[in-house]
């Protein structure tokens, strides 16, 4: 079920119609309905620097540094000491990151972490999907696809200024009526995208051209099933994912700590590690044996040698494929949860 919830008093938005315009967003975003949480991607020519999680949020923006700082802080949050040292650089919004190696394995195995899903969902909508609905309230848009316009000027960037361009060619939304003045909206920003002297952002004008096909399909309730480039979204795809691990517990980091980590995914790695050609003794005990081996394998396949293992290790091994899906230590804290 989806609940419903109005909106200063004016518009009621359904959960349905919240998640049907995020969705396309989505899409565009990252390709997938959901979002993909672990998503990092650098492309030189992006203004934003290096983009992260299910709305794609930028380094150069600072909203990059403000996801991360609310993780680090957040309970439970299994790689905030890996991400804490970032928070400067972060901060500062510096350009070294985009091409950090390390920092770019930490975001990847942080967006496997349910912590990570939780805040991102808040981030998002707090960032992004309420001064949505502000802007949405404020010029008279009603209709979900009209507010998925809006999200997604929001997202994407320059929201404000096709708004204001839109109302001086053509009248403001009081005046034309929604359907028109969204569809004005829409050619007024493909448009400005078209033409665009940055050329990646005139590879997005598919954007606009998903929205223009869902306005000729007369699709401005978004009721499931309709489709985003190629994509079918159904109340299905909707349904929050149950974000359980399939695990009985999360895969722990193992890194050499004082006592040494011990367990099952301890000796995993070890034989993983002697199959890789390493000589090494199997005894379930993360020493500094086993950390100096493991180090020498991340160098030799183009890993941070930091001698932690982490989701990209154990995928580099051949963890993920091999293992019978053993239990997890007894030391490990249950932290699977439904958010």
């Amino acid at each position: 079920m989806f609940p419903s919830f109005r909106v200063g008093g004016a518009v009621m938005v359904s959960e349905l119609e919240k998640k049907s315009a995020q969705a396309i967003v989505n899409v565009f975003e990252t390709g997938k309905i959901q979002g993909e949480y672990g998503q990092v991607t650098y492309v030189p020519s992006d203004p934003g620097g290096l983009t992260y999680g299910r709305s794609q949020t930028t380094l150069y923006s600072g909203n990059l540094f403000l996801l991360i700082k609310a993780y680090v802080a957040a309970e439970g949050a299994a790689y905030a000491e890996e991400l804490r040292p970032y928070l400067g650089e972060l901060e500062r919004r510096s350009s070294s990151l985009n091409r950090d190696r390390a920092l770019r394995e930490i975001l990847e195995d942080a967006g496997q972490d349910p912590v990570m899903w939780e805040v991102q969902d808040e981030f998002f909508d707090r960032v992004y999907w309420k001064p949505t609905l502000r802007s949405a309230e404020y010029i008279g848009v009603k209709t979900p696809l009209g507010m998925a316009v809006v999200y997604d000027g929001r997202i994407h960037g320059s929201w404000h200024m096709i708004r204001d361009r839109t109302n001086r060619s053509y009248g403001p939304l009081s005046s034309l009526g929604e359907h028109t003045w969204i569809a004005r909206y829409v050619d007024t920003r493909r448009s400005w995208l078209a033409n665009h002297s940055i050329r990646l952002l005139r590879q997005t004008v598919y954007r606009m051209d998903a929205f223009k096909t869902l306005i000729a399909d007369n699709k401005w309730q978004l009721t499931p099933p309709f489709f985003v480039r190629g994509l079918r979204i159904d109340q299905e795809a909707l349904q929050p994912a149950a974000r359980v691990s399939a695990m009985v517990a999360p895969e722990r980091l193992l890194k050499l700590e004082t006592p040494y980590l011990q367990g099952e995914d301890v000796r995993l790695v070890q034989k993983a590690l002697q199959n890789a050609g390493f000589s090494l003794e199997i005894d379930g005990v993360y020493g500094p044996g086993t950390a100096q081996k493991l180090a020498a394998f991340q160098q030799q396949n183009g890993l941070m040698a930091d001698g932690i293992v982490g989701n990209s290790t154990r995928a580099a091994l051949g963890i993920e494929e091999d293992s019978d899906n053993p239990d997890p230590p007894p030391t490990v804290t249950e932290t699977a949860r439904i958010l």
